[in-house]
């Protein structure tokens, strides 16, 4: 069976997260998504800006990624994520949230935001 829009889209922002890959959303994100990386702060709206704050996975030695679709539509879903990881010191570190997604047309998120948990 084939994945939906939303399930694949989750699926190649876990792939890009765990490679590194932060040039690889370019391919998910429609050139002006509204990102909103706090929920307290206006999205990011440049590729600049949402690159930048992507900077901090380089430092992250993931030991658990999953991604959970919970809703999905045919252009917009959320999902629910756990995740582990150490930091360059070897600190454990564990977070978990949710995320909403609204797809244009091509499956490229034209928003996309996230609340988040850290333990």
């Amino acid at each position: 069976m084939k994945n939906s829009p939303v399930q694949s889209w989750f699926q190649e922002l876990q792939r890009l997260w765990l490679e590194k890959d932060i040039k690889a959303l370019k391919n998910i994100l429609a050139e002006e998504c509204q990102y909103y990386e706090d929920p307290f702060l206006p999205p990011c709206s440049s590729w600049k800006e949402i690159e930048s704050v992507w900077q901090e996975i380089h430092e992250q030695m993931i030991k658990k990624l999953e991604i959970l679709v919970l809703i999905d539509k045919v252009r917009e879903g959320s999902g629910s994520y756990s995740l582990m990881y150490e930091d360059a010191l070897g600190v454990l570190h564990e977070s978990k949230g949710s995320y909403y997604v609204k797809l244009n047309e091509v499956g490229k998120a034209v928003e996309f935001r996230q609340w988040w948990v850290v333990k």
